[in-house]
This record gives structure tokens, C-alpha cells and sequence, in this order.
């Protein structure tokens, strides 16, 4: 699970191949281009689609897998799959082939989602500011110079809470 503080990551211990993967479907989601017309964005994955996107390379990596078996994985009911199966796996949700087997590997990948979905939310709400600021009357140029001013206090607030925790800044991590 994710913490609402940026940089603050509160990683699920993912002792199991079961865990790990369910935390992928928990929170990598289709691309826009995989959704169908009537698909809602931000919806999870099924097993069906995992199974789709391997099968579909199957011709070229020779691995195949159905959705059933995906979801004895998921449960932990099956729980040694094939070498290529992981590599499938992997594959299918653009990770690591370590996330699966290395806990370095697997805290990195969990670092990188946490992080993709910060920005993803930051930008959403920058968005929105940026419609309101326009609303508002302001100019583009100070629009911008407005939300410059709300990154910047941002990263200073995460500066100081960081210092506070005894945190080294992003990047020397």
C-alpha cells in the first residue's frame, strides 16, 4: 500500500509469489489502448488479459498460459511456475524479471509504481489547477508562474519533513 506522502513508501511485505503478483494486478492498470469503448479507466486487469497479452507474443517467445492458471498463481494454489512463465509475467506487466524472485528487485519495482502513481495524481491535480487559474482571468504567463510557486513550496515542504524524519533527499536513496 502507498502512504499519501510522496517519497514515504509503506511496502507490503511480498513473501510469495501469490503476493507479488497480486500486487501487480492491484496496481498496474491497462493503458488506454488496451481499453475497450465501454472499459471505465483505472480498472484492474483480469486474468484473461494477462493470459491475452502472453499468448499474443507466444508465437515469437514459445510461451503460452491460460487465465485459469494465472489465477492459481494469484491465489497461491500453484505457486512454481515455469522460468518462461515468470519471464511472461513480467513481460506482461512491463517489470523486472527479478520483481519475482529478488526482494531488492521487487522493492524497486514497488518504489517505481508508488512513484508513476504520484505523478500521476500530482498531474491530475496540476490539471486542475491550471483550469482554475485560467478561470480565474489570470494570464498564461502568470498561470504558470503560479504553478511554479505550488511545486516549488511543495518540494520545500517535502524537504523540511524529510529533514525532520532524518530521510536523505530523493536520489540518494
Amino acid at each position: 500500500m502507498v502512504s499519501d506522502g510522496p517519497g514515504e513508501h509503506d511496502l507490503p511485505p511480498l513473501d510469495t509469489l501469490a503476493a507479488r503478483l497480486e500486487y501487480l494486478f492491484d496496481h498496474i492498470r491497462p493503458t488506454p489502448q488496451e481499453l475497450g469503448d465501454g472499459d471505465e479507466p483505472g480498472r484492474r486487469y483480469t486474468n484473461k488479459e494477462i493470459a491475452d497479452k502472453i499468448n499474443i507474443l507466444s508465437v515469437r517467445t514459445g510461451v503460452s498460459i491460460s487465465a485459469a492458471y494465472i489465477g492459481e498463481l494469484r491465489r497461491g494454489v500453484a505457486s512454481d511456475p515455469r522460468t518462461s512463465h515468470v519471464r511472461a509475467l513480467a513481460r506482461a506487466f512491463d517489470v523486472n524479471t527479478g520483481y519475482f524472485v529478488e526482494d531488492d528487485a521487487a522493492s524497486r519495482v514497488m518504489e517505481q509504481i508508488a512513484l508513476l502513481s504520484e505523478l500521476r495524481r500530482i498531474d491530475v491535480k496540476q490539471v486542475a489547477l491550471r483550469q482554475i487559474l485560467t478561470d480565474t482571468g489570470l494570464s498564461a504567463t502568470d498561470t504558470q508562474l503560479v504553478e511554479q510557486m505550488v511545486l516549488r513550496l511543495r518540494e520545500a515542504t517535502e524537504s523540511t519533513a524529510r529533514e525532520e524524519a532524518g530521510t536523505p533527499p530523493r536520489g540518494l536513496v
